[in-house]
Formats: C-alpha cells, sequence, structure tokens
C-alpha cells in the first residue's frame, strides 16, 4: 500500500511537471480563409488577409484565430481576448479580425475612417453580429480607485545585516527596484502592482480599431471584435453600412469558415 501511495504521488509529480512544462496550448477549431469578391479585392496567401486597395485608400482585413491572440501579450492571463481553461488551454473568447487602412491619397481622411468603425458581421444562415466598441469593455472593465500600489518587501530578520534577502534573485526583475530607507540599514525591495482590469483594458485600448484622421501615407490597424458565431457557421461577410461603391453596394469582405477536422 505505501508502494502504491509512493507511485501515485510519483505519478501525479510527473503530470503536474509536464503540464506546467507545456504551459498554455492555443485551441484552433475552424480555420478562415479569405474570398475575394470584385477585381479590387486580392487574397495574399503568405498573410492569409485579403486586401482591397485603389488610388485612395488600402484596406487589408485577416482574421485572427487562439495562436495570433496569444501573441498579443506575454502573460496569457492578462490576455482579454482568450480564454484559458484549467487544463491550460486557450481559445478565443470573441470572433476578432485584424483590420488595417492605409491612406494613398493627398488629403486627410476622417470621414471615411469614420465610417468604417461601422461593421456588421454576418454568417451564412442571416445572423448578424455587431462589433463591440471600446466603451463596452471599458465599461466592463471599469477603472477602480487606486489601481496602482506598492508593496514594500523587507528582507527576513536574521543575525546577519549583510545577508540578502531570499527574493534576491527575482529583485533583478523590471518590475522590481531597490529601496533604502533612511532610517535603517536595511534594504528594502518595493514591486509595483496593477489591477487586473486596467491591465486588460489597457490593452484593449492599444490594440482594438478607433476611427483617426489619417493624414497622406498614414495607416491605422487594429481588432474589429465581434461576439462568437456559431458553431456550425460556413461563411462569414464583413459589411460595412456606411461606404458604398458608385454601384451603391456596400463594402464587405467574405471568408469561409472550416473545422480543423474536416481539413486533415
Amino acid at each position: 500500500m505505501f508502494k502504491r501511495l509512493i507511485f501515485m504521488a510519483i505519478g501525479i509529480a510527473l503530470l503536474s511537471y509536464l503540464l506546467i512544462g507545456c504551459g498554455i496550448r492555443p485551441q484552433v477549431d475552424f480555420h478562415v480563409r479569405p474570398v475575394a469578391v470584385g477585381e479590387e479585392q486580392q487574397v495574399d496567401e503568405e498573410t492569409v488577409s485579403l486586401v482591397m486597395m485603389d488610388k485612395t485608400v488600402s484596406i487589408t482585413v485577416s482574421p485572427v484565430d487562439a495562436v495570433d491572440l496569444l501573441e498579443v501579450t506575454s502573460d496569457p492571463h492578462i490576455n482579454p481576448y482568450i480564454y484559458i481553461s484549467d487544463w491550460g488551454v486557450a481559445r478565443p473568447r470573441y470572433t476578432i479580425f485584424d483590420f488595417s487602412v492605409k491612406n494613398n491619397g493627398e488629403s486627410g481622411l476622417p470621414a471615411l475612417t469614420e465610417k468604417l468603425s461601422d461593421v456588421v458581421l454576418m454568417d451564412d444562415e442571416g445572423e448578424q453580429y455587431e462589433a463591440i466598441p471600446y466603451e463596452e469593455f471599458k465599461e466592463r472593465y471599469q477603472a477602480y480607485p487606486r489601481l496602482e500600489r506598492e508593496i514594500v518587501y523587507s528582507p527576513p530578520l536574521h543575525g546577519h545585516s549583510h545577508y540578502r534577502p531570499y527574493y534576491y534573485r527575482r529583485s533583478r526583475r523590471p518590475w522590481y527596484y531597490h529601496y533604502d530607507n533612511y532610517w535603517g540599514y536595511r534594504p528594502q525591495y518595493v514591486r509595483r502592482v496593477y489591477d487586473v482590469s486596467y491591465i486588460k483594458r489597457a490593452v484593449l485600448k492599444g490594440t482594438m480599431y478607433r476611427p483617426v484622421k489619417l493624414y497622406p501615407g498614414g495607416k491605422r490597424q487594429g481588432f474589429l471584435v465581434f461576439p462568437l458565431v456559431k458553431p456550425d457557421s460556413s461563411e462569414l461577410r464583413l459589411i460595412f453600412p456606411n461606404v458604398t461603391n458608385d454601384a451603391g453596394e456596400n463594402l464587405e469582405f467574405r471568408f469561409q469558415r472550416m473545422p480543423v477536422e474536416k481539413l486533415e
């Protein structure tokens, strides 16, 4: 019985080691491929994106999966775009497209970039999803008082004043810095801590697409964020209702969506 408990403990320790060693693993359930519509649109196979270019503006749209979203932040636990299971599997919380606009003309484009922020995602069954604005995420991860606070770490009490504290090796990291108080000889180390909601809101603010005035040669890039589409949706369309061509047709980008197991 005692040997059995030892083997079980060893097995649990090895399993924990393997899980920790593997880290966060992205789960890709669907492959989304762009489909060109009209002569003005082209598919870039290298970046798996859809490009529309003319004399005044260039627009590029790329689908984003869990692998791409994990690269947004160095720490996946502060990433607002992904959900991490207890087994370390990361999946997207939303349906996301990487969207960029470039001004190829000779004047500013304030009106066009504002119109491009109004976008609707539609699947093959006619289900519509409106883009989630940054203001909604701002309310979800709203500010709290004293978001930034400092925690002072003092070395453990012992008889040798020159003894280095037990966290000395970690003190070399950027978020630790040395602090000498004026009333004593003992060194202290201070770590600056931020609220998780504050960090997620900062990530959203820096990565979501928001309209600005584009001067000649200027470029704006960011995420278009939608609720998760249905698992059985096979076709997706990005429709910009406020942008039309000479024929009165709305600007749109189309994508095919296929489960991974059907492609293997």
